[in-house]
């Protein structure tokens, strides 16, 4: 069979990382460059190993020296530190050291300039988008913002129309858009370029993150979050599910970097029995993850969130949102449950349905793990990535 020769743009995702190497193994593989914590582009060498070609060494330096300014300064003026426009100086650097193929995998808000010139030596372009449409994805967090009495000028959280832009030339220049979710496709709908979309859902390494013991009776109940403490993710509405239901001997985990914002609901303190734990390493969240019930993400902008896989494939069952990427991996009642966005009276019940059923919520938690294995793997990511690339050359 012909081989596709490819050339990808490496996110910081976790389901990435290991694509090179899968791609090498498969004789696919043109070029790999990976973006972080380095700016280094990869090929195979003659001995089969990936061998690094170019490296451009003060793009970490520079990146953290943006990133440490940022964090610094009032999220008021977070907008006037540019930085995208560090990457868009990587991308440049990336398109002057492009060599050809017949497929580039880029991704979004970054690859303009090599997507072109991967263009213009005859590849066949695919830009990878984890996110609903920019402009869908926006929409939704100006509602969540507004709702919480968030200045829409917040760096945080909401994109600049240059950036929005970007991604734009971006979908319209390219061949495919790779997305993660039916969800996440349907947010493609409202634009001319919505056929080049194709649903390729991620995977997870269902080796690292896998299901601990099995829960004793009288354990506490304890639901675990992973991301971003912040109004757009519904950590409100998941607070005030929590408050309202006052269950005796359970706990709420939130995992992630708590934003400015939230502080108002806990001036003295957070709520009793609600722990904050910050950013985790991946092997902290893995154990929070193995010690945990159920796994509640009240997000609605979302393509597919890998934190939603990272939970089934330890073996947890899931209250999600309807109408996102969720819906792609829960079929309702069986994986978990799923409710209305930003209705904290259907979150409580979904809550609180799940403290009462414990034996329901285990044989879930076991539906969530089977899925994973039958669905969502690295090796299924990878097979789904390859088929995809087969397909646009052939075409």
């Amino acid at each position: 069979m012909w081989r596709p020769s490819v050339i990808i743009v490496l996110n910081s995702g976790a389901h990435q990382r290991s694509l090179p190497e899968a791609l090498l193994r498969e004789g696919l593989l043109r070029a790999a460059v990976r973006t972080t914590p380095d700016l280094d582009i990869l090929e195979p060498g003659p001995d089969g190993d990936l061998n690094l070609i170019c490296s451009f060494p003060t793009y970490r330096i520079g990146n953290r020296i943006l990133w440490a300014i940022w964090r610094r300064i009032p999220a008021r003026w977070q907008k006037f530190v540019p930085l995208l426009g560090w990457l868009i100086v990587a991308d440049h650097r990336i398109s002057k050291r492009l060599p050809p193929g017949n497929v580039f995998h880029g991704m979004v808000g970054i690859c303009l300039a090599s997507l072109r010139r991967a263009k213009a030596l005859g590849a066949i372009t695919l830009i990878d988008c984890p996110t609903l449409h920019h402009i869908a994805f926006q929409r939704e967090v100006q509602i969540d913002c507004a709702s919480a009495g968030i200045s829409q000028n917040d760096g945080e959280h909401v994109m600049r129309s240059g950036i929005i832009r970007r991604c734009e030339r971006q979908y319209e220049t390219c061949d495919k858009v790779i997305v993660y979710s039916a969800a996440a496709q349907r947010s493609f709908q409202p634009f001319l370029y919505s056929a080049k979309t194709s649903v390729v859902n991620p995977g997870v390494d269902h080796h690292f993150f896998c299901p601990g013991p099995t829960k004793r009776p009288g354990d506490a109940f304890h639901v675990c979050y992973v991301g971003r403490i912040e109004a757009p993710k519904g950590i409100r509405h998941l607070i005030d599910a929590w408050k309202r239901l006052a269950l005796p001997d359970a706990e709420l985990v939130l995992i992630g970097r708590v934003l400015p914002e939230m502080t108002d609901l806990w001036r003295d303190g957070p709520p009793a029995h609600i722990k904050l734990t910050g950013i985790l390493t991946a092997e902290g969240v893995a154990q929070c993850l193995r010690e945990s019930d159920l796994f509640v993400f009240p997000s609605v902008n979302e393509g597919l969130s890998l934190a939603l896989l990272e939970a089934m494939s330890s073996g947890l069952p899931l209250i999600a949102c309807q109408d996102t990427g969720a819906e792609d991996c829960i079929t309702q009642g069986k994986e978990g449950l799923l409710v209305p966005g930003r209705n904290t009276e259907a979150l409580a019940e979904a809550i609180h349905w799940c403290y009462q059923h414990p034996k329901k919520l285990a044989a879930m938690g076991k539906a969530s793990r089977l899925r994973i294995e039958k669905q969502f793997t690295l090796s299924h990511y990878q097979q789904r990535l390859i088929e995809l690339y087969r397909s646009v050359v052939i075409s």
